[in-house]
């Protein structure tokens, strides 16, 4: 027997160090092949298959957004062709109502541009008509402190005026 510090190192101990080691290793690998390894196969293997089927299901998402994202394009058109639609109705009803009421307004001007004209007419006819007597009277008065009195002769001062002013 040698002394050494260490007996693991001692050779005269190494057949059984690997008679035990065979066995150890032995119980060990059959343990682990039995028991732990096929656990943690199938933890892998589930996880693979969760992997597996979770980008399965992200890519069956991604279509299903694809198509709702088009619906949605699809809407937002639909919805702008319709309200564009609406607009034009609307703008043209009020062009409508803009001319009836456009007409209406025409014809109202009209009634009142005849009736002032009316008034306006009436109104110079009037005017004229005191304008011969307003004549009448200041060139009466006029004559009559030139000249006197009893020398005026009212028809045909009058039937002057008249000449006069429709000349």
């Amino acid at each position: 027997m040698s002394e050494s510090s260490m007996p693991q190192l001692n050779p005269e101990y190494f057949a059984s160090q690997i008679f035990w080691l065979f066995i150890s290793f032995g119980i060990l690998y059959i343990v682990m092949a039995k028991f732990a390894l096929p656990k943690i196969a199938n933890v892998i293997e589930s996880r693979e298959d969760i992997i597996a089927r979770d980008v399965e299901d992200a890519e069956n998402f991604k279509k299903d957004s694809e198509v709702i994202e088009q619906k949605y394009l699809e809407s937002i058109k639909e919805a702008h062709e319709k309200s564009s639609l609406s607009i034009g109705n609307s703008r043209k009803k009020l062009y409508k109502n803009l001319e009836v009421e456009n007409d209406n307004f025409e014809k109202e001007n009209a009634i009142i541009i005849t009736k002032f004209e009316k008034e306006l007419l009436a109104k110079k006819e009037s005017i004229l008509a005191d304008k011969q007597k307003i004549a009448y009277e200041i060139s009466h008065d006029i004559i009559k402190k030139i000249i006197g009195e009893n020398s005026l002769i009212e028809d045909n001062i009058k039937y002057n005026i008249t000449r006069i002013s429709k000349n």
